[in-house]
């Protein structure tokens, strides 16, 4: 008889009187960490809201698991050995088929760089090490509701050369496509529909991570830092506001 899973630990676990439960009971989650330890918990903690889990131990188990078995979303560790979730990432927004899986980074550093390099490989979202249970699964929640209030409307956006379709999930400049996570998307919708508006950062807090979800402005400005390479040469169309939050306008091409 297999053990029992671990009772969850009321520090770091979703307790009874905290669930949060999951938005689509459907989902299926990849869990990708070295630590087997902080894998059982995330598993038996994701179960108890209602998703289904997979888990992997290295990039390359991970890699292997998202192609053959797709899963919905993907908490990916960063520092692994051999391949490092930041690789990882790169190599799934590279593939058709892999490319638009939701990401959320789970890491020990906290220093605005790598936060950069991992929503540069192509996260959608990140998380600190050491973290509750329940800022997982709001986090996993709210990155659910933002993918299906973009999916159905039939909007297409453009301010000059960047444009973005909103039923189709695309974004462009000059008429080439660019890959862009759920979050840069997300934001870069909100500048688009606010032209020559300056919109606070609580405003794209709530416009690109959701309402409830607490987060630091300073994500906001890491997500546009990412935003503003993937427009290039176009980055200083997004314009900053000392003090107040961002604002997109018309220009050339940045010299």
């Amino acid at each position: 008889m297999p053990p029992s899973p671990p009772p969850p630990n009321p520090s770091t676990a979703v307790g009874s009187g905290a669930s949060l439960g999951a938005i689509d009971p459907q989902m299926t989650i990849l869990v990708v960490d070295d630590e087997p330890d902080l894998v059982e918990l995330i598993t038996y903690n994701l179960e108890q809201q209602g998703f289904n889990i997979l888990s992997a131990s290295d990039g390359a188990q991970a890699l292997e698991l998202a192609k053959s078995r797709l899963p919905d979303l993907i908490v990916l560790d960063v520092m692994m050995p051999k391949l490092t979730g930041v690789e990882v990432a790169k190599r799934l927004r590279a593939q058709t088929e892999t490319a638009s899986m939701r990401i959320i980074m789970l890491t020990a550093k906290a220093e605005e760089a790598d936060e950069l390099g991992g929503l540069g490989a192509g996260a959608d979202d990140y998380i600190t090490k050491p973290f509750s249970m329940q800022v997982l699964v709001a986090r996993i929640n709210a990155l659910t509701r933002r993918t299906a209030t973009t999916h159905g409307q039939s909007t297409k956006l453009s301010l000059g050369p960047v444009a973005i379709d909103l039923d189709l999930h695309q974004a462009s400049v000059d008429g080439h496509p660019i890959s862009l996570t759920i979050t840069e998307f997300r934001l870069l919708s909100a500048l688009l529909s606010n032209q020559s508006k300056v919109l606070s950062r609580p405003a794209l807090i709530s416009n690109a991570i959701g309402p409830g979800v607490a987060v630091t402005e300073r994500t906001i400005d890491v997500h546009i830092t990412s935003l503003r390479k993937k427009i290039a040469p176009y980055s200083s169309m997004i314009t900053t506001v000392r003090g107040v939050g961002y604002r997109a306008d018309p220009i050339a091409a940045d010299s």
